[in-house]
């Protein structure tokens, strides 16, 4: 069952420089409280039901000696380096699975016990088995270095994608300077080259003649160009145009001649071609076929019967104006 410490049950606990909190049942560190005692410097948490340390537990900096072991502690907070009073940790029995970076910045610690916690195999081969003082003094040097080179590391990798992200930055930034450079260079000598074309185009100027602008010169060669364009696209759409014409009315008399004359010189052959068509290409040329001979015979009819009013026409014609003009004129005697 947690148990809820005020200030008069922590100040009962000192004696001397030691706050003896162990054996209380604590699930969380009364930091507050125990911030109000300034004249402890060792401070004993063990056997407790601790999880978590609060980031206000680093605000205790007069702490030499801390005792942490037997809780149930899964991390040290990342701010733990700011104990830099530090000489004494013990950690042993805890459920620790990683080490705050922090911990290498405590240039004071001497005696380091990280035995019973599940740490990963690499720190866990640096801290060694801490099973007397010697050891445990070792542990607290190799675990601080180990951690201090590797904050190190870390930060000189940051540094260097940062210089490297800065240097793409500015090497971009150059190569978009450059660009615009060379732009407005080509840019005037395009516009250099246009000029000059225009001063070379303009025909020799009358003394008395108003010499025009470069402007207005360049405005009235557009203008002509634009036409000239103009007028070529439209003449070359008329060609193509009446082209299109003209073909596809060949093609449809031939197609039509061709449906309609071919079965007249072979008709088995031409029975057999249209079948083939047909089944190939799904076109229904019989259709086609008596649809050409019906206009084939429609044309030939329609002339027939022009040429025979024209025949009429022409006798009727020859008649009422040959004969009859004839047979007024006298006779002549004998």
């Amino acid at each position: 069952m947690s148990v809820k410490m005020t200030l008069k049950d922590i100040k009962d606990k000192l004696d001397d420089d030691t706050l003896d909190l162990s054996l209380c049942d604590l699930e969380e560190v009364p930091v507050k409280e125990i911030s109000t005692i300034k004249r402890f410097s060792h401070l004993d948490l063990s056997n407790n039901a601790l999880v978590t340390l609060p980031k206000t537990f680093a605000t205790l900096t007069q702490i030499i000696k801390l005792d942490l072991s037997k809780n149930m502690l899964t991390e040290i907070p990342e701010n733990f380096g700011e104990l830099k009073q530090l000489r004494h940790l013990d950690l042993y029995s805890n459920k620790i699975s990683r080490l705050p970076l922090s911990l290498g910045e405590l240039k004071n610690l001497k005696w380091l016990d990280l035995k019973e916690n599940p740490l990963t195999p690499a720190v866990a081969s640096i801290a060694g088995p801490c099973s007397n003082a010697s050891e445990c003094q070792a542990c607290a040097k190799n675990i601080v270095t180990y951690l201090a080179n590797v904050k190190t590391t870390i930060n000189e990798e940051k540094q260097r994608r940062l210089t490297a992200v800065q240097e793409i930055e500015k090497t971009t930034a150059s190569n978009k300077k450059e660009a615009k450079k060379k732009k407005k260079n080509a840019e005037k000598k395009a516009a250099e080259k246009e000029k000059s074309a225009i001063v070379k185009k303009e025909p020799p100027q009358e003394k008395n003649s108003v010499p025009k602008s470069p402007k207005s010169t360049k405005v009235d060669e557009h203008s002509s160009k634009r036409k000239d364009s103009n007028a070529g696209v439209f003449s070359l759409l008329c060609r193509a145009f009446t082209s299109l014409i003209m073909w596809s009315v060949f093609f449809a008399f031939l197609t039509i001649t061709v449906l309609a004359v071919f079965p007249m010189y072979n008709e088995q052959q031409s029975e057999e071609i249209f079948k083939y068509v047909e089944v190939q290409t799904g076109v229904p040329l019989k259709h086609y076929h008596h649809e050409g001979i019906r206009l084939l015979e429609s044309f030939i009819d329609k002339t027939k019967l022009w040429t025979n009013h024209t025949r009429e026409l022409v006798e009727k014609t020859y008649q009422q104006y040959f004969l009859d003009e004839s047979s007024t004129q006298p006779t002549k005697k004998n």
